[in-house]
């Protein structure tokens, strides 16, 4: 469950001048790694003990984060969601589209949907499932659909969640308000009535639809948990969305010549691509691959270390990727890098289990296993990793993060919204103690790293030879200067191994990346953070 009721005492301590790990020199590349950051922090410190306004404090994080960086593919899809809610609803009513869910998932005809329980809704913990669990009425009630609010949800009761009392109230989460991008506003709820219909509208066919089951399994099991698991879910929700549209997208782009509605040529086809739709192609996927190592960077950052340090603390371990990645993502886009749109929901003003993950940890792995396991979730090569694969082997000191220093006693959705003006205010010991994370976060996101985990991210994707591959083969004689007859297949090997005879394998450890050809080819389709000027690690060399 999410204890979001019982407040831990926050600490007002300063933190060490120093956040890192000490000990003896370290070798390989998590020593480099950590040598880079220990380097940037006691720089940003200089500069912060001298900027005397919060313009200039300000800046010295501004410089991490070029703008090409800021941007989130999640986010704009959102607003779009959201204009699509206010402009071009549904044609059926939530109840009806909800209805017609639960038949295909189910497989009932949809005037039974209604009466559809759920034997057991699984929870991590046994002693949290429920049974005989409701679907139609529990997710109308849940999300505060108006005419639903007389029914009565009956269910287990779980401290420090929603149904702490033993019955379903209406969560907020789905009454917030979401943007379009002209600055008109709807319910989370409708946005979500938009993207079920748009999975109800497909051909039962289709393997797309079968996301549904999974998507409505988890909107449900998260009525009987808190806001931070409904955030969570919608946020899973999109990500279904974006990744089926693009599949979508991606099957009927036609090459010079072809006919429309045809699929991609085949890796090693003569045929090409129009220039203008690769260039489509190449920033759609550029732009959530961006997303997805905002994720990982955050993780890495923060939620991972975490997780590790508190794997056998069920109650805080449970609360990290929900209300954790609320206060990290908020900490840091809020505090550190104002403008910068990470792929999470905001519910600042909704969150009040928050704290859970607002913790001093760096000092705290300071040593020991502890130590080791930060090294390896810090080492480049494992961004985006599993923590647990990384961490193998290594098991924590059962030492306790302290609370970051400066954080208000109020506990509470108020006490989010009040430390986040402190972590804003220069030289205070909030700011202080967060400094290094968000030059960790920053570091992550460095030019050179972006570019060699995309690359493998684009050669080991399915979607190599249905889109991403022919696309970039395409633009690739006029970024390159390669030999037109060059197919998705060479130019792989041309990227992943420095040049056409390369490797067998896609394998990390044989990888030789060129990653200046694959910057050439993503500039050429107009994706901006590819860019040399827009490298977050050059900045970062100049503090």
């Amino acid at each position: 469950s999410m204890q979001e009721s019982r407040a831990e005492g926050l600490s007002h301590s300063r933190s060490p001048r120093s956040c890192f790990p000490p000990g003896p020199p370290l070798d390989g590349r998590a020593g480099k790694a950590m040598g880079l950051l220990q380097s940037l922090h006691s720089r940003l410190s200089q500069r912060s003990s001298t900027s005397g306004s919060p313009t200039e404090n300000q800046g010295v994080f501004d410089c991490l984060l070029p703008a090409p960086l800021l941007p989130s593919a999640y986010q704009q899809r959102v607003a779009r969601l959201a204009r699509e809610a206010l402009d071009a609803p549904p044609a059926q009513s939530l109840e009806e589209t909800l209805r017609q869910c639960i038949g295909f998932c189910y497989r009932v005809l949809p005037e039974r949907a209604q009466h559809v329980c759920v034997s057991t809704v699984f929870a991590d913990n046994p002693e949290e499932h429920q049974h005989n669990a409701p679907v139609y009425t529990a997710l109308l009630v849940a999300w505060g659909e108006p005419g639903f609010e007389h029914l009565e949800v009956k269910c287990r009761a779980i401290a420090g969640t929603d149904v702490q009392f033993g019955k379903m109230p209406p969560s907020p989460f789905w009454s917030r308000r979401a943007s379009t991008e002209d600055g008109r506003q709807a319910p989370c709820r409708a946005l979500m009535h938009q993207l079920l219909a748009w999975f109800v509208a497909l051909d039962d066919g289709d393997a797309r639809k079968q996301l549904l089951q999974n998507i409505l399994l988890q909107l449900h099991e998260a009525c009987y948990n808190c806001i931070g698991r409904h955030k969570e879910v919608f946020e899973y929700c999109m990500y279904d969305l974006m990744q089926a549209e693009a599949e979508a997208e991606g099957e009927p782009c036609a090459p010079s010549g072809g006919a429309s509605g045809s699929r991609l040529p085949d890796a090693g086809s003569e045929g090409r691509l129009d220039l203008e739709v690769a260039r489509k192609i190449v920033r759609r996927f550029a732009a959530q691959y961006l997303d997805k190592h905002k994720r990982a960077a955050l993780h890495a950052t923060a939620i991972s270390p975490l997780k590790f340090l508190y794997q056998g603390q069920y109650e805080v371990f449970e609360n990290l990727d929900s209300h954790g990645a609320s206060f990290w993502a908020s900490a840091l886009s809020e505090a550190f890098f104002p403008g910068l749109q990470l792929p999470f929901e905001s519910i600042v003003e909704l969150d009040k289990g928050w704290s859970w993950a607002a913790r001093h940890f760096l000092p705290t792995m300071a040593q020991g296993a502890d130590r080791e396991a930060l090294l390896r979730l810090s080492a480049p090569e494992n961004l985006g990793r599993d923590w647990r694969q990384v961490t193998a082997g290594l098991r924590p000191s059962g030492r306790d993060a302290r609370r970051l220093p400066g954080l208000t006693f109020s506990f509470g959705e108020y006490g989010f919204q009040q430390s986040l003006r402190e972590a804003k205010r220069p030289k205070s010991a909030l700011r202080e103690a967060l400094a290094p994370y968000a030059v960790r976060f920053a570091e992550f996101m460095a030019r050179p790293l972006l570019l060699k985990h995309f690359l493998r991210h684009a050669c080991t994707s399915e979607r190599w030879d249905l889109d991403i591959g022919p696309a970039l083969a395409a633009l690739a004689p006029e970024a390159l200067g390669v030999d037109s007859a060059e197919g998705p297949r060479e130019l792989r090997q041309r990227l992943f191994f420095g040049g056409p005879e390369g490797g067998g394998s896609l394998a990390p450890e044989d990888a030789k990346e060129d990653i200046e050809a694959l910057a050439a080819l993503l500039s050429s389709a107009g994706v901006e953070w590819a860019s040399a000027t827009a490298a977050a690690g050059a900045s970062a060399e100049a503090l």
